[in-house]
C-alpha cells in the first residue's frame, strides 16, 4: 500500500507486531527451518560477495520472510479463509468508490478536496513531480486523471489485479467453482482494474479451469474454442492487451539502457544478463542491493518483471524451490479443501505470467503462500478435520 511503502517507521512497527505474536501463539519454526536455512545461506553467501554495506538489505530481507513464517504458523489452516475475508472487503469498498468515478471523472476531484481521510504523497520521477492521493482504502495512481482503472488500495491497477486474480482461485479452490457470489465479484474488479495481465490471466485462468473440469469432450472444445477466439479477439481489439505488448518489445533496447528496465521485456533482458555478470550470480543471485544491477543510466528504478527478478536476485536454484514450493502449497489446498489437484499447477502458470508485470515475489505475502503446505498438509493428516475461521464468513 502507497502509505507503506519505504516507510521504515511502519514496517518496524509491523514486524515487533510479529515478533509479539511469535511469543504469544508460541511460533514453532520446525517445520520451516530447511527453507530459512536455504534462505539465510543465500543471504551470506551475497554478503560475503558484496561486503558490509549490504548488512541492512540483507537484515530487511530476512524481516520480511519471518513476517510471513510468524503468520503462516499463527494462522495456519485459516490463513486463506482471512485473507479472502480482507479483500471481500477491499473489494466492496474499491467498487463503492471507483464506480461512481468511473461513471462521473468530477467525483474523483470532489472526493479529493472533501474526503475526511487523505494523504497526498509527492514523488518524482525522472524530474516529473508527481502527487498520489491515498485516502488508505482506495488510492489515485499518478496517471489516474489519464486512465480511470481500479487500483483499490495499492499503487498500481495492475498489481491490484494480480492480488484479486490470486484471491478468485483461492476463493475456487475453496468453493469448488469459479462462478459463486465471491467469484462473480472478484472478477467483476478484475475487470475494472484494466490490467493487461490480469485480463490474460483470467482468460487462461476460466478457459483452462472448465476446459478440464467438463467431462463432455464436444462441451469440452466448445469451451476452448471460445476462450481461444475471445482471447484472439482481445488482443488484437483492445488497446492496452495487443498494442501496448507490441510497444514494449519495440522499445526494450531503450528502456533496458535509459530507463534501467522501467518495462516488462527490458527488464527481463536486464535480469538475464545479469546471469553473466558473475557466474555466482546464477546459484546464488546478485542480492537485492541495486548496485549489483547491470551499468545502466538509473540502477534505482523499479524493475517490473518479478518472474525474472526471482531468477536475478537470489539464482537459478532457489527460483526451481520457490516454484515447486509455490505448487506444493496450492496442491495441499486443493487437497484439504477437496478440489481438483491440477489447479496447482494451473495456479503455478498463471501466477509466473502475472509475476511478468509486477515484482509480486519479492512480497511477505507471497512467502506466505510458498510455505502455506506446511499447516495445510498437516491439518489434512488430521482425523475428522474442519475448515476452521477466525470469524463467520460472508458468502
Amino acid at each position: 500500500m502507497p502509505l507503506f511503502i519505504d516507510n521504515v517507521p511502519v514496517f518496524l512497527a509491523y514486524f515487533g507486531y510479529c515478533i509479539f505474536c511469535f511469543f504469544y501463539f508460541k511460533v514453532n519454526l520446525r517445520y520451516f527451518l530447511p527453507f530459512l536455512l536455504l534462505f539465510c545461506g543465500i543471504l551470506f553467501v551475497q554478503f560475503l560477495n558484496t561486503g558490509t554495506y549490504y548488512t541492512l538489505t540483507a537484515v530487511a530481507q530476512l524481516m520480511i520472510l519471518m513476517t510471513a513464517v510468524i503468520t503462516v504458523d499463527a494462522l495456519k489452516e485459516r490463513f486463506v479463509s482471512s485473507f479472502l475475508q480482507i479483500m471481500y472487503y477491499i473489494a466492496i469498498i474499491s467498487l463503492v468508490f471507483f464506480i461512481p468515478i468511473f461513471i462521473q471523472p468530477g467525483v474523483a476531484d470532489l472526493l479529493i478536496a472533501h474526503f475526511p481521510i487523505h494523504v497526498p504523497i509527492e514523488k518524482e520521477s525522472y524530474g516529473i513531480r508527481q502527487i498520489i492521493h491515498s485516502f488508505l482504502f482506495f488510492n489515485f495512481s499518478p496517471d489516474f486523471n489519464f486512465r480511470i482503472r481500479n487500483v483499490g488500495p495499492f499503487w498500481e491497477a495492475g498489481v491490484y489485479g494480480g492480488y484479486l486474480m490470486v484471491t478468485l482461485i483461492l476463493n475456487s479452490i475453496k468453493e469448488r467453482s469459479i462462478f459463486n457470489r465471491k467469484g462473480i465479484l472478484f472478477i467483476f474488479c478484475i475487470l475494472t482494474t484494466f490490467s493487461t495481465t490480469a485480463y490474460l490471466a483470467l482468460f487462461l485462468f476460466i478457459g483452462v479451469y472448465y476446459a478440464v473440469k467438463i467431462g463432455s469432450p464436444i462441451l469440452r472444445a466448445v469451451s476452448i474454442l471460445v476462450f481461444a477466439g475471445g482471447f484472439g479477439y482481445a488482443y488484437a481489439e483492445l488497446e492496452f492487451l495487443g498494442s501496448k505488448i507490441e510497444d514494449e518489445m519495440k522499445l526494450v533496447a531503450y528502456d533496458a539502457q535509459v530507463q534501467g528496465g522501467n518495462s516488462r521485456m527490458a527488464s527481463a533482458y536486464l535480469d538475464i544478463t545479469e546471469l553473466d555478470e558473475n557466474k555466482l550470480f546464477i546459484f546464488f543471485g546478485r542480492g537485492n542491493h541495486p548496485e549489483h544491477r547491470v551499468a545502466t543510466r538509473d540502477k534505482a528504478v523499479q524493475r517490473n518483471n518479478g518472474t525474472t527478478d526471482v531468477i536475478a536476485v537470489w539464482g537459478i536454484p532457489f527460483f526451481i524451490i520457490y516454484v515447486l514450493l509455490m505448487g506444493r502449497s496450492i496442491r495441499s489446498l486443493c487437497v484439504y479443501y477437496k478440489e481438483k489437484t491440477f489447479v496447482a499447477l494451473l495456479f503455478v502458470i498463471i501466477m509466473l505470467t502475472l509475476g511478468v508485470s509486477e515484482p509480486y515475489f519479492r512480497f511477505g505475502f507471497f512467502y506466505a503462500l510458498v510455505l502455506l503446505y506446511i499447516p495445510f498438509e498437516h491439518a489434512s493428516k488430521r482425523p475428522d478435520d474442519s475448515v476452521t475461521e477466525l470469524q463467520p464468513v460472508i458468502t
